[in-house]
């Protein structure tokens, strides 16, 4: 069986080859950049980072971005996570419904205490993400 391509940037460049997994180091190389530049990302281009298709990613984006927010904890990282929203929401990063109590929960089985205000943590969670990103600019790290 041959790899699934997906459609290159809208640039027109090259179609991409697809892999078959989400890779950790791609996704926290693309959220580091992102970051970097206080820019929101999709759970759609985040599965590009790592060469699949939204389809083909779709099942494995929670536990994936868990394992990515755990390992972010064990180095006292953000959250990085915070920062990966619906395709509507990157715009402006806010998250609702399902997105969001996901990500509360995710957080609070990291130790993390969300309070009331689930919307709140994660806005100020982001903003962690951002001033992280800023001062870490020039450091090589690894997720």
């Amino acid at each position: 069986m041959t790899p699934a391509t997906a459609a290159g940037p809208t640039d027109g460049g090259p179609a991409r080859v697809l892999s078959p997994a989400l890779s950790l180091d791609a996704s926290f190389r693309h959220i580091r950049e992102a970051a970097a530049s206080r820019r929101y990302v999709s759970y759609g281009e985040l599965a590009l980072a790592s060469g699949l298709s939204w389809q083909a990613a779709r099942r494995r984006m929670d536990p994936h971005l868990y394992d990515l927010c755990r390992r972010a904890t064990e180095r006292g990282w953000p959250l990085l996570s915070a920062i990966v929203v619906d395709r509507q929401s990157v715009p402006h990063g806010a998250m609702r419904g399902r997105p969001l109590i996901g990500f509360a929960r995710a957080a609070e089985r990291l130790g993390r205490i969300v309070g009331g205000d689930a919307a709140e943590f994660l806005a100020e969670e982001q903003q962690r993400v951002f001033a992280w990103a800023e001062k870490e600019r020039d450091h090589v790290l690894h997720a």
